[in-house]
C-alpha cells in the first residue's frame, strides 16, 4: 500500500509546509516589527496617560442627617423603582416585607413575614442611620441576608428613597 516513493512525498510535503510556515513568520516579523531594533528608529506611543503619584483627595464625609433634611421624595420615587420588584408600599408583602412605616419600626417586626435572621446584626429599629447602612450595602450590613439587591452607592439616592418611603407611609 505505502511504498518508498509515497513516504518520501509525505515527508517532503510536511517539511515543505514547515519551511513555508517558518519563512512566512520570519517575513511578517521583519515587515511588521515596530521595536527600536527593526529599522534603527524607535516609535513613540500614540498618546501618554499622565498619572499622579499623589493620592486622590478623599470625598468629604457628609452627615446623613443633613442629606435627609435636603432629601427629595420625588427623586426617591424614581430610585424606589429598583425596590418595587420585591417591596410594596401598600401594606402587602411581596418577595420582601412591605415598607409602610419602616422608619423607626422594629427590625424584623412585620407579622407573617419569614425573615432570614441576619437582620438582627443591623440594630433594633430602622433608624435613618440603620436604613442608610443597610441600603448602602445590604450584604455587608447583614451578612447572610436573603436580600439579593447590591445596594445604592450614592448617599443622596439613599436619602431620597428613605424620604419617599416615609412620605408614602
Amino acid at each position: 500500500m505505502f511504498d518508498t516513493m509515497t513516504m518520501t512525498k509525505v515527508v517532503g510535503g510536511v517539511c515543505g509546509s514547515l519551511l513555508i510556515y517558518l519563512l512566512s513568520k520570519w517575513g511578517a516579523e521583519v515587515l511588521y516589527h515596530t521595536g527600536a531594533d527593526s529599522h534603527g528608529e524607535e516609535h513613540a506611543a500614540a498618546y501618554v496617560i499622565e498619572t499622579s503619584s499623589e493620592p486622590a483627595e478623599a470625598e468629604p464625609e457628609i452627615d446623613f442627617a443633613t442629606l435627609m433634611a435636603d432629601a427629595d421624595a420625588g427623586a426617591g420615587a424614581r430610585v424606589f423603582n429598583k425596590c418595587k420588584a420585591c417591596h410594596q408600599l401598600n401594606g402587602a408583602d411581596g418577595v420582601g416585607p412591605h415598607l409602610n412605616g419602616v422608619v423607626e419600626r422594629e427590625i424584623g417586626s412585620v407579622a407573617g413575614f419569614a425573615y432570614s435572621g441576619a437582620l438582627n446584626q443591623v440594630g433594633d429599629v430602622w433608624s435613618y442611620d440603620n436604613l442608610n447602612a443597610f441600603l448602602a450595602n445590604p450584604k455587608g450590613a447583614a451578612p447572610g441576608t436573603s436580600m439579593g439587591f447590591n445596594g445604592l452607592p450614592k448617599a443622596e439616592d439613599r436619602a431620597n428613597v428613605i424620604a419617599y418611603i416615609e412620605s408614602e407611609s
